[in-house]
């Protein structure tokens, strides 16, 4: 993109500069703040002396190259974000599944004790039914 820039620009400065030719002035920098003269004009040492500048295309590389390095900042801090949101999710689901775990754990030992104490109250009645039946037949005859 860059290069592509610089292409046009320097391409319009020789296009600008081909139609600018006048015998008198002679060749005009398209671009340039200095006063032209004519040819039969002496620079005096009144002038000041002139001053290199940065080209067009050196200004238009110079705004290109920090934009890019803002983009650069913030695409590298787009990324240490989803970085760190990804890592944030991955904890997050570790910890779901180890708490699912727990749960799981948890509800299959109360069912278990429940069913266990379930169980051994059935157990009871039964025997405390057949404890009764034994008695009701056998009467107050034995002990137990």
């Amino acid at each position: 993109m860059a290069a592509r820039s610089l292409w046009a620009v320097q391409r319009l400065q020789r296009l600008l500069a081909s139609r600018i030719v006048s015998q008198s002035w002679g060749w005009l920098h398209p671009f340039s703040t200095a006063t032209p003269r004519k040819a039969g004009e002496d620079c005096s040492s009144e002038d000041p002396p002139d001053v290199l500048s940065p080209s067009l295309a050196e200004q238009a590389l110079r705004l290109k190259a920090v934009k890019l390095e803002k983009e650069v900042q913030d695409l590298t801090q787009r990324y240490q974000r989803a970085v760190a949101d990804s890592e944030n999710k991955r904890r997050r689901t570790q910890r779901c599944v180890e708490d699912a775990k727990i749960f799981g754990i948890q509800i299959s030992t109360q069912r278990f004790v429940y069913t266990l104490v379930w169980r051994w109250e059935q157990s009871l009645i039964c025997l405390r039914c057949s404890l009764d039946a034994y008695i009701l037949q056998f009467g107050s005859q034995t002990t137990v």
